[in-house]
């Protein structure tokens, strides 16, 4: 479950936790303005949308016709690495 806090009760609340195992909503003047999550659960979200992208320009590439096969692919890399 979420916790919503103040602005004030921020450095407070961060102090009670050792992980910050759940999102932590800020509001100030009872509006949503920050969450707070671990750095851990920051980069992994990064890299998920990282990921998305990569994915996304993949299936772009192979509906536009940009790919290669895949005997060309290790042919060449056998050329220029010799395995």
């Amino acid at each position: 479950m979420q916790k919503e806090i103040t602005v004030k009760e921020v450095e407070s609340t961060i102090n009670e936790y050792n992980d910050i195992d759940e999102p932590i909503i800020v509001k100030r003047d009872n509006k949503e303005d920050l969450i707070i999550i671990s750095l851990e659960e920051y980069k992994k979200k990064i890299f998920l949308a990282e990921l998305d992208k990569k994915v996304l320009e993949g299936e772009e590439d192979i509906r536009n016709n940009k790919v290669h096969s895949a005997r060309k692919v290790f042919k060449g890399l056998k050329e220029q690495y010799g395995y």
